[in-house]
């Protein structure tokens, strides 16, 4: 039987958003970044997180958790349902019966004064209709309508398979990509100098997309009135990032990721010993014209 979501964390089907939350932050505590297997291990901590910590999808996994445990239902006959293997009750007496009828009178109909005319019964009795015969294009026009139908048929499911497949080929391809891409903007756009707030703004604008680039620009300028004044430098510096696998619809153009980011501040002002604050962050990537770039951050 494979391992549920709640197995992967290490916690009961009912815990609550809380107990699941800390599970996961312990689990993914435990791999060392780099390390051979590492970023496999944290990805499924990340994806047993992101369906369990979202009611909704929570709620659809533990219905369809249900039904796979409940196993199949055997298929049988109907109660009270027989099949008949002999013929009905008095099928054949009567068979038998309405030959005798037939074939067994004593005498010529014809000779009996109270019988009937026989010329008079034939001309009573209509003939036969002589069979037509099938029309000698109908079975060839039939062989071919079915079998266009199966050429669609054929044609048709060759079609979506094949679409299918490349859709999860390329579904995969982006959550292969993703994580580097999140990487790279991830040490620009999280790091800062007071002496080069307006290069480095600029080199984090070029990772964002343009409608996302807005949002960040408003949130730089509190970082430019307040760094000069405190002398203040951010570094960054990406541990491990893992794409975050969407249930349900799958777009091979968006793509989360999740990044454990170290940043180093240093506080001339206040202090010459640097802090390290250790942040967990989602990147969510999207794909434009070829690129992937930074459609929103937000916070674990």
């Amino acid at each position: 039987m494979n391992p549920t979501l709640y197995d992967i964390l290490g916690v009961a089907p009912d815990a609550g958003r809380d107990e699941i939350k800390t599970a996961w932050r312990q689990a993914a505590d435990r791999f060392e970044p780099g390390s051979g297997g590492s970023t496999a291990q944290f990805r499924l901590f990340n994806e047993a997180a992101e369906v369990l910590l979202d009611p909704d999808r929570r709620a659809a996994y533990d219905a369809e958790l249900a039904s796979r445990q409940a196993g199949p239902v055997p298929v049988g006959t109907a109660p009270g349902v027989s099949t008949l293997t002999a013929p009905l009750p008095g099928a054949a007496t009567t068979a038998t019966s309405l030959g005798t009828d037939l074939s067994g009178t004593s005498g010529d109909v014809a000779d009996s004064p109270a019988g009937p005319d026989r010329a008079a019964v034939e001309e009573t009795v209509p003939a036969e209709p002589t069979p037509s015969k099938p029309s000698g294009r109908s079975v060839p026009v039939a062989v071919l309508a079915v079998l266009g139908l199966l050429a669609a048929i054929v044609i048709g499911g060759a079609a979506y398979f094949g679409f299918e497949a490349k859709r999860a080929a390329d579904y995969q391809e982006a959550l292969d990509r993703a994580p580097a891409a999140a990487e790279r903007a991830a040490v620009a756009v999280l790091s800062y100098d007071h002496e080069s707030l307006e290069a480095d703004r600029d080199a984090a604008a070029k990772f964002l997309s343009s409608e996302y680039r807005s949002d960040y620009l408003d949130t730089f300028e509190l970082v430019q009135q307040n760094a000069p004044e405190l002398k203040a430098t951010v570094e960054a510096q990406v541990l491990a990032s893992s794409a975050m696998v969407q249930t349900g619809e799958r777009s091979p153009n968006r793509v989360p990721v999740l990044l454990f980011v170290n940043q180093t501040t240093v506080n001339a002002a206040r202090s010459e010993e640097p802090t390290v604050a250790l942040n967990r962050v989602r990147f969510d990537m999207v794909k434009v014209d070829g690129t992937w770039l930074v459609d929103g951050i937000s916070s674990y």
